[in-house]
């Protein structure tokens, strides 16, 4: 066990509330954030609170909003605040909501506070969408909210996750929205979820190599800023950069739940949404939990069916 050094901090990852973490208008196929009924937001003295015990945060990234199963406003006061206490804020989106979302969301915000507003967009083809969304998605309006962003200079980035049935649009994903004016590309490939639907399979090697060699082609084509981080559905890695998560001493990126008992952080990111005790009360001593590298992830049940979740390798064009 190894106390957290709370000055190490400097990138937190926000879910407001039980609500905005259960929440979503999106029904992704095998997603674990399922919607139930609760409404708890969080509150604003929380967010101060936050601020009061980590004094070094440089980014506030608040997920999943403005889903509209979400409190936008409430967000937008998280941001202010944010900025307010020294941090930048972003933003991971399913677009859902369109244009009078996004300007709910910013209004008020000095373009330079923002990193980038993320659209989790995996495909350019709306049907497709929709399938991989489990809902009929609102492509145009999305597509409108991007331009809009654009047009008046904010930094819009698209964050699309890679299954079985979209890996072979990579290049055409980067292509139309480079087009658009786009800069920012991260391609998410696997996750946390069982792949049990034939259209959600997890990538192969060779199709996450194949995966690669479309990115490098659309790189080498218009010279935007690509991520690819993998989680591997295999283990017998030893790469560090993979643990950055997992080390403790190193812990600069912390992912914060509001809940009505208290804020709550983990620097392990994923298998804290499926195991409450990988989360720490910031009101008590934080002794995090040390792993060993050659460890596997310790959580496998039928959400999350492979050992090695937070093993990350990432590859960058840029």
């Amino acid at each position: 066990m190894i106390e957290l050094d709370y000055d190490k901090v400097k990138f937190i990852t926000l879910y407001t509330g039980t609500k905005g973490y259960h929440n979503c208008y999106c029904k992704c196929p095998c997603c674990t954030q399922k919607n139930i009924n609760d409404n708890y937001q969080g509150q604003i003295e929380q967010i101060e609170e936050l601020f009061n015990k980590f004094k070094s945060i440089k980014q506030m990234y608040i997920l999943g909003n403005p889903d509209p199963l979400v409190d936008v406003n409430f967000c937008n006061e998280v941001s202010k605040l944010s900025i307010l206490k020294g941090a930048n804020v972003c933003y991971s989106t399913s677009g859902v909501g369109g244009l009078v979302r996004i300007k709910q969301l910013i209004q008020g915000i000095d373009i330079p506070k923002i990193d980038y507003i993320s659209f989790s967009i995996d495909s350019i083809n709306p049907q497709k969408m929709s399938m991989l969304k489990g809902i009929n998605y609102p492509f145009n309006s999305v597509i409108e909210a991007i331009n809009w962003l654009i047009k008046n200079n904010y930094p819009v980035k698209i964050q699309p996750t890679l299954w079985s049935s979209n890996y072979q649009e990579a290049f055409n994903i980067i292509e139309y929205f480079a087009n658009l004016g786009v800069k920012l590309f991260t391609f998410h490939i696997g996750s946390n979820e069982t792949a049990i639907y034939d259209t959600h399979h997890h990538l192969t090697e060779e199709q996450v190599k194949y995966a690669h060699l479309l990115m490098e082609k659309a790189f080498l084509k218009y010279h935007v800023n690509i991520t690819c981080p993998i989680i591997y559905p295999s283990c017998g890695n030893n790469d560090l950069n993979k643990w950055y998560c997992m080390q403790p001493e190193k812990c600069e990126n912390l992912l914060v739940f509001l809940k009505e008992d208290g804020v709550y952080v983990t620097n392990v990111p994923i298998i804290s949404e499926i195991d409450d005790s990988y989360l720490y009360n910031i009101n008590k001593p934080i002794m995090l939990k040390q792993f060993d590298q050659d460890d596997i992830c310790p959580i496998s049940n039928s959400t999350a069916k492979t050992k090695t979740l937070c093993r990350y390798v990432k590859k960058n064009w840029s």
